[in-house]
């Protein structure tokens, strides 16, 4: 059975687009939701949640909504937005209905309706590290505690479940960590680096982490300015898209040293994020407005003639 794969299209006359993908790699819409500005999007048993730029009238904070998923895909039954209580929310997860976002400019992480953290300090890297920037949170691998990236401090925090910090670890100065994604064995955690366009390596136990190698994704021939966004583990290996590049570069790792195996152009600019579906991987080109689709043989990316256009595309998510 074929998946259903949702976009979120982060501009005024934006939304959710809801493809189904084809034997082939295409997409056939199915449907559309329009939304103001919806920037990520997670799913918890029969739920989408998603968070909106700026949805109230009253303030500019970010807000996160729920829709109900049909058995066909379809989102039904919107749900009543709930404040994120700071500005430019980019990330959240989801569990047993507890929801944690994180807030970019204003620098904090909130469990909703419970508890917010903000954190204070800069780094090296100017303008962009000049304070704090949550960019991502997520549960760790074992599922105890939670993993949030602080791009202005080049640090990931290691917290419990009700937001009191258990330890923390940093990536190299001014490399301005953002994502981040686990081995399959759940015993390391490999972080993309915006602002050096560089992949990390750490080792992880019971919510401690450690550095144990940092790598370029890069071709040093390439001088032009670059970050990089999306990180994904598949089959083994670690994928990471870089904006500017406009590629997605591809790692292994084994066990002391990351290496780059390859960097595969993805047919626009700006790859925001990306993901393996089935034996397709789908890139949202955020400054060419559109999607584009590579097939995955053997672990060789191939660029595919499927461009499926839209307004500032954030996000890809499969259920």
């Amino acid at each position: 059975m074929n998946k259903n794969i949702y976009i979120a299209a982060c501009d005024k006359n934006g939304g959710i687009y809801h493809f189904t993908q084809n034997d082939d790699g295409s997409l056939t819409e199915k449907n559309f939701y329009p939304l103001d500005r919806p920037l990520y999007m997670t799913v918890e048993k029969n739920k989408m949640y998603i968070i909106l730029r700026e949805p109230f009238d009253s303030d500019t904070n970010s807000g996160v909504m729920s829709f109900e998923i049909e058995k066909d895909g379809s989102l039904i039954r919107p749900g009543e937005c709930k404040s994120t209580e700071g500005r430019c929310a980019c990330h959240l997860t989801v569990k047993d209905g507890n929801i944690y976002c994180v807030n970019y400019l204003s620098g904090s992480v909130i469990k909703v309706g419970e508890k917010l953290v903000m954190n204070i300090g800069d780094g090296p890297n100017k303008p962009r590290q000049d304070k704090t920037h949550m960019h991502f949170v997520n549960f760790s691998p074992d599922g105890k505690y939670l993993l949030v990236t602080d791009l202005g401090l080049d640090t990931i925090f290691t917290y419990d479940k009700n937001l009191n910090e258990i330890s923390r670890a940093k990536v190299p100065d001014g490399h301005g960590v953002r994502h981040l994604a686990y081995s399959d064995d759940r015993k390391y955690i490999f972080s993309a680096n915006e602002l050096a366009s560089t992949v990390s390596v750490f080792s992880y136990n019971d919510g401690k982490l450690e550095l144990i190698d940092t790598l370029s994704g890069i071709p040093s021939d390439f001088t032009s300015k670059t970050t990089m966004a999306a990180i994904r583990v598949h089959d083994g290996f670690i994928y990471a898209s870089n904006r500017g590049h406009d590629s997605i570069s591809k790692f292994s790792f084994d066990g002391t040293k990351l290496h780059l195996e390859d960097v595969i152009s993805v047919g626009g600019s700006g790859p925001r994020d990306f993901d393996f579906i089935g034996d397709y991987v789908y890139s949202t080109n955020e400054q060419t407005n559109n999607v584009t689709v590579l097939k995955n043989e053997n672990g060789k990316l191939t660029l595919l003639p499927f461009t499926y256009n839209m307004p500032d595309p954030l996000c890809v998510i499969t259920i």
